[in-house]
């Protein structure tokens, strides 16, 4: 659960809460008014009975019985209550019951029997009518228990239905706000998991919030160190790259100006030795043959290393000639058990340098991974344009590669492409098919790079 949900609903919580609080202070409040109610009525009741006696005293009047029930109907007390005045030896007995008002709204009966276990509906308040040291009598004022449990059911639902929409109004604003104030981290999440991906030249949006700018200065300043790290990183392993190719060319030119040379005067000193052998010295021809066998295997095995080196086809045939010529001996190193098949675009021949080589590398490199590890009969490789300035090689076969061992280490070829890749400004995507086998994708920049940190990317 994300955390506006989390907010949100800990703020319903509260809310309910405070819902809960809310209804228990007002039927709190409701009883309470209710005997405020009765012991006020009562009260006046005893005003209006010593006034009574007063006229009685100073008019010597007692033609009108005491208490008066006029008195008791004149006053408008709690709805539904019953007033009544017990004489002292209960020889007089005065008793009003006002009208009681009937609600169309019924309470639930649960409500009832909770109203009735916390609060006294049903409460009397008493009150001893005395007057010049006598006492006449007793004035209760009796509450009518379903008068009260009816008012308390409706001022409940009001408090209820004005509270519910208040808070559920208060809940969707805060959840607005909260989804507004949260919502730079989204963008700092999003443009975080596109740099770890690989993709530096993403910025992050200033914010108004003084704390997410300084969040978001703090990441756009370490992805620019970052990117100027990586950029003088790949650099680096580009120039090294470069040397290692003109080191390969000089040893390359070397061994094959000088041993090469040398062997093949070799050969022409063991020719001419063989020829003369043959008229004068019959006993020596099988050395001089096999000079000459030891001879053509230093010769072919110097071929070997020379291309290993640095291949020339590149540089003489170009890449596309180099490549067919690369697939056509593979095919037939392998002797048909697999079969390799290229796939190339004719504009290939005019990439920049270091690319050519650096191609034909990659993919004598993915060849030969194939070849001992990947026990596939077919491998297709694919070298085309994407667009003008993006160039896309993808090698996949139909061998057996387990993914966990394939996540938990990579090969030292592998890792060499990858770091060939990186070097060269490109991205590089390997991946278990569902069929088995490996699909290498790479995508390469037709010119490298420069080394800048301009280049920015807002999410």
């Amino acid at each position: 659960m994300n955390l506006r949900l989390q907010l949100f609903f800990r703020i319903m919580l509260i809310g309910f809460v405070c819902l809960v609080v809310s209804a228990g202070y007002v039927l709190y409040q409701t009883d309470q008014q209710a005997k405020l109610e009765a012991d006020l009525t009562a009260l006046r009741i005893e005003k209006q009975l010593t006034q009574q006696l007063l006229k009685m005293l100073s008019r010597y009047d007692y033609s009108v019985a005491f208490p008066d029930s006029n008195i008791l109907q004149q006053l408008n007390g709690v709805p539904g209550s019953c007033v009544q005045f017990l004489s002292r030896t209960e020889s007089r007995r005065r008793s009003l019951c006002n009208e009681v008002v009937h609600d169309e709204t019924r309470w639930p009966q649960w409500f009832g029997e909770l109203y009735q276990q916390l609060f006294q509906p049903n409460y009397e308040a008493s009150r001893w009518f005395s007057f010049n040291a006598i006492t006449y009598g007793n004035i209760i004022v009796s509450l009518n228990m379903e008068t009260e449990i009816a008012r308390a059911w409706s001022n409940l639902r009001a408090v209820f239905g004005i509270l519910s929409v208040s808070i559920l109004a208060v809940s969707l604003l805060v959840f607005m706000t909260i989804h507004r104030m949260l919502r730079p981290a989204q963008l700092i999440v999003r443009g975080l998991e596109k740099m770890r991906q690989g993709e530096l030249q993403t910025r992050i949006p200033s914010f108004d919030i003084g704390e997410w700018r300084r969040t978001s200065d703090a990441i756009n300043a370490l992805a620019s160190t970052q990117q100027q790290i990586m950029g003088e990183n790949r650099q680096l392993a580009l120039k090294l790259i470069n040397a290692q190719e003109e080191e390969h060319r000089f040893i390359s030119r070397e061994l094959h100006d000088e041993f090469g040379q040398c062997l093949a005067g070799i050969n022409a000193l063991t020719t001419s030795i063989s020829q003369t052998a043959r008229k004068d010295c019959p006993s020596i021809i099988s050395e001089t043959e096999s000079i000459s066998h030891i001879t053509a295997h230093m010769m072919s095995a110097l071929r070997g290393l020379l291309t290993r080196l640095r291949p020339a086809d590149v540089d003489e045939l170009g890449l596309t000639r180099s490549l067919e010529k690369l697939i056509k001996s593979w095919n037939q190193r392998t002797g048909g058990e697999t079969r390799f098949n290229l796939q190339i675009d004719d504009e290939v021949d005019s990439l920049p340098e270091p690319l050519p080589v650096n191609l034909y590398r990659i993919v004598q490199e993915s060849l030969t991974n194939i070849a001992k590890h990947a026990d596939a009969s077919e491998a297709n490789i694919k070298l085309k344009y994407v667009h003008q300035n993006q160039l896309t090689l993808q090698v996949e076969d139909n061998g057996q590669a387990k993914r966990d061992s394939f996540n938990q280490h990579m090969g030292v070829g592998l890792l060499g492409i990858s770091e060939r890749v990186n070097a060269l400004g490109g991205k590089i995507t390997m991946d278990i098919q569902n069929k088995g086998g490996l699909k290498l994708l790479i995508n390469l920049p037709v010119s490298p790079p420069p080394v800048s940190t301009t280049g920015q990317h807002h999410v």
